[in-house]
C-alpha cells in the first residue's frame, strides 16, 4: 500500500476540500445574501420603530407630537413627512423646535424623495455606486385638535451595501491563501487524530492475520467505539491464541495417536506373522509325523512313541493359544481387571510351589525371603499368572544347580498426601546374563533372547510380554537388569489402601 492510498492521504485530502468549500461557501453567502438580509433587518427595524413612534404621538397635539417625529428622524436618520387629506406634504426637519415656518417644506422634500426612489441622490457629489435606496414606511395619524387624518411618511437611506459586498468579492484572493493555511493545518491536525488510531488497530488485524496472537493489551485505551474494537480485537487475540493452542494440542495428540495407531497395526502385523509361524511349525510337525505313522514308513512304524511326541506338540500348541487369547483380553478396549484385595505374598509361594519341580529336576536352589502377608488391589487371576511367569522364566533360562532368589518387602511411601505401603518383589536368577541390546526387546510378544527359537530352549515368547500387560494394568513399575550375580527382575506395587 502506497503512501498516497493510505489512510491518513485520504483524511488530509477529504478535510482540506471541506474546509475551502466550507469557506468559500461563507465568503459567497456574505456576498450573496448580505445586502438583501441587510434591507431586510432594515426594513423590520424601521417598521417597529414607526409603530412605536405612532403609539406615543396617538391622541397627542401637533405641537407634542411634531417634535418626537423630529426627534425620531434624527436618531434614525430618517426623513420625516406629514401629507393631509388634500395631498399637500409638510417636511419635518431634524431640528424642528416650534410650528414657526414649518408650513410649505414639504414640497422640496417630495423632489428629494423621488431623486432617491429613482437612485439618482447624489451623496458628496457623487453617485455612490449601485444608487442609494430609500426604506419607506407609511402609517395614519391623527391629532387632538384635529379630526383630520394625516399619512406619516418616513424614509431612511439604505446605506450602500452592495458596494461592501463588492469589495468583499475583491477582496476574495487575498483571503484564499488564509482560508488554505487554516484548511491545510486543520486537516493535517485531524487526519492525525483520525488516522492514528486506525493505523495502530490495522497493525494488530495485521499481526492477527499472520497469526500472531500475543496482543493481550489493546492498541487503544480510549472509552469511544475505536476503544472498544481495540478492546474486541485484544480479546479476539486472546481467544484465538488460546483456541489455537488448544487446536495444536489437539494436532500434536492426534499425530501421536496417529503414529501409535501405525506402531500398533505394525506389530498387529508382525504379532499375526509371528503367530502364524509359532502355529504353522507344529502342525507340518504333527501332520508329518501322522502321515508318515499312516503310511507305515521307517522309524514312524513305532507309534506309540511319535504319538506321545505329537501329544507335546500339541499341548505346546494349546499353551500357546490359551496364551494368545490372554493377550487377546488384555489388549482389549472392554477389558478391565477384577481388582480386591489380594495377598501378594501368598501368590509368590503358590508360584513356587508350582515350579518347584522343574527346579529339583535342574538341582536348582529356590531361595525365598517373603513377608507374612503383603495385601495389594489386583486381579488375582492375572497378578498370579504374571508372578508365576516370572518365576519360570527365572528358573527355566537358569542353567543347572544355579540359585533363584525371590524377595518382598514394604516400605512406607507418600501416595497423593497418605502413607502407605509399598511392596518391592525381585526375583533373581543366578549363572544367566542377557545381551544389554536385548534387554528393551524382551517385552515384546515372541520375542527370545536365544535366537534359535527352539522348543526345547524356551517358550513362545509370550510370556514375559503377558507379564508387561497386566502389570500396566495394575500400574506397577518394573524392569529387568543385569547384575554380577544374574539377571534380576523387579516390580513395585502399591499396597492395598
Amino acid at each position: 500500500m502506497t503512501r498516497r492510498k493510505g489512510i491518513r492521504f485520504k483524511i488530509f485530502l477529504v478535510t482540506t476540500a471541506l474546509l475551502v468549500a466550507f469557506a468559500l461557501v461563507i465568503y459567497l453567502t456574505l456576498y450573496f445574501a448580505l445586502p438583501g438580509y441587510y434591507k431586510s433587518i432594515k426594513q423590520d427595524r424601521l417598521e417597529s420603530g414607526v409603530s412605536e413612534l405612532v403609539k406615543s404621538i396617538d391622541g397627542k397635539s401637533a405641537e407634542d407630537a411634531i417634535p418626537l417625529m423630529a426627534q425620531f428622524g434624527q436618531e434614525h436618520n430618517a426623513m420625516m413627512m406629514l401629507r393631509d387629506s388634500e395631498g399637500i406634504g409638510y417636511y419635518i426637519p431634524p431640528n424642528f423646535r416650534s410650528m414657526k415656518n414649518w408650513a410649505g417644506a414639504g414640497d422640496s422634500y417630495l423632489g428629494l424623495r423621488k431623486q432617491m426612489q429613482e437612485g439618482r441622490f447624489m451623496v458628496g457629489g457623487r453617485d455612490p455606486g449601485n444608487g442609494m435606496h430609500l426604506l419607506s414606511v407609511e402609517r395614519k395619524i391623527k391629532f387632538s385638535e384635529s379630526d383630520e387624518e394625516f399619512t406619516l411618511f418616513v424614509d431612511a437611506p439604505l446605506q450602500p451595501v452592495g458596494e461592501a459586498a463588492g469589495v468583499i468579492l475583491l477582496f476574495l484572493p487575498y483571503m484564499l491563501i488564509p482560508i488554505l493555511l487554516i484548511a491545510i493545518g486543520g486537516a493535517l491536525i485531524y487526519s492525525r487524530l483520525i488516522a492514528r488510531p486506525l493505523l495502530s488497530l490495522n497493525k494488530v488485524a495485521r499481526r492477527l492475520a499472520k497469526l500472531d496472537f500475543t496482543v493481550t493489551e489493546p492498541a487503544l485505551k480510549t472509552r469511544d467505539e475505536l476503544g472498544e474494537l481495540s478492546l474486541s480485537l485484544s480479546r479476539l487475540a486472546s481467544n484465538l491464541q488460546s483456541t489455537m493452542g488448544e487446536l495444536q494440542e489437539a494436532n500434536d495428540q492426534l499425530k501421536s495417536d496417529i503414529e501409535r495407531e501405525r506402531e500398533q497395526e505394525t506389530k498387529r502385523r508382525e504379532f499375526v506373522a509371528t503367530i502364524s509361524h509359532e502355529l504353522k511349525t507344529p502342525i507340518t510337525a504333527v501332520s508329518g509325523q501322522l502321515e508318515a505313522m499312516i503310511a507305515n514308513v521307517g522309524p514312524f512304524r513305532d507309534r506309540d512313541t511319535y504319538l506321545r511326541k505329537s501329544y507335546t506338540i500339541m499341548q505346546d500348541m494349546d499353551k500357546l493359544v490359551h496364551e494368545i487369547l490372554e493377550l487377546s483380553k488384555l489388549e482389549s478396549r472392554d477389558f478391565l481387571p477384577l481388582m480386591r484385595e489380594v495377598d501378594l505374598s501368598e501368590l509368590v509361594r503358590e508360584s513356587i510351589g508350582q515350579v518347584s519341580y522343574l527346579a529339583n529336576v535342574k538341582n536348582m536352589t529356590l531361595e525365598c525371603e517373603l513377608l507374612d502377608e503383603a495385601m495389594i488391589t489386583a486381579d488375582e487371576r492375572l497378578m498370579s499368572k504374571a508372578v508365576k511367569n516370572i518365576i519360570t522364566n527365572a528358573v527355566q533360562y537358569s542353567g543347572d544347580e544355579e540359585r533363584v532368589i525371590v524377595r518382598l518387602w514394604g516400605e512406607q511411601a507418600s501416595v497423593q498426601g497418605a502413607l502407605r505401603t509399598a511392596y518391592h518383589l525381585e526375583v533373581l536368577n543366578t549363572g544367566a546374563a542377557v545381551d544389554e541390546s536385548k534387554l528393551p526387546r524382551l517385552f515384546e510378544p515372541f520375542y527370545r533372547a536365544e535366537q534359535s527359537r527352539s522348543r526345547s530352549t524356551g517358550g513362545s515368547g509370550l510370556g514375559l510380554y503377558i507379564v508387561s500387560k497386566v502389570l500396566d494394568a495394575h500400574g506397577a513399575q518394573y524392569s529387568i537388569m543385569n547384575t554380577p550375580e544374574g539377571v534380576k527382575f523387579s516390580v513395585l506395587l502399591q499396597g492395598a489402601a
